[in-house]
């Protein structure tokens, strides 16, 4: 037993000494700790007001003259299309695809993180018996999205900014 306990306390040190850390809140930069969002919809903003909220820092939507950070959502588009059909022709799976290009600046309209574009797909199989099921399938698929695609852009910030 006291053999297992001092593996433990080696194996934390090396982790430590690597530069390892555990996945935590995020890490914003302090002029961001009031940010403005334009564009986007409300499930995306909801979304990202958590993970903001998570950071210890405030996302808001623009009211009059933005005087603090502003992430910018230029284009979100969300759509689903056809991934496969049968031998008859009926689908049998389709594919959600998710587009979205943002950037953000600071307070002075610098930017702290350049305009970029994140690109998602989810596929989910389609049965013409179980249509209610597959459309709640398609709900849970795109609020996965929406929920993803936040901390994507809460990760793409945290890496321009250090």
């Amino acid at each position: 037993m006291k053999q297992l306990g001092f593996l433990v306390i080696g194996i934390s040190m090396l982790l430590g000494g690597c530069g390892f850390q555990m996945r935590g809140d995020w890490q914003l930069p302090p002029t961001m700790k009031q940010t403005v969002m334009s564009g986007g919809n409300q499930v995306l903003y909801d979304n990202l007001q958590r993970e903001f909220l998570a950071a210890s820092a405030s996302l808001t939507r623009p009211q009059g003259n933005i005087q603090t950070a502003h992430l910018s959502i230029l284009q979100s588009q969300m759509d689903r299309r056809v991934l496969s059909i049968d031998n008859q022709g009926k689908v049998i799976e389709y594919e959600i695809y998710y587009l979205l290009r943002f950037k953000l600046l600071d307070e002075n309209g610098n930017q702290i993180v350049p305009e970029q574009q994140i690109n998602m797909t989810r596929d989910f199989p389609f049965a013409a018996t179980a249509v209610i099921g597959a459309s709640q399938e398609e709900a849970l698929q795109r609020k996965d999205m929406y929920r993803d695609m936040a901390q994507q852009i809460m990760r793409r910030i945290q890496a321009q900014s250090r």
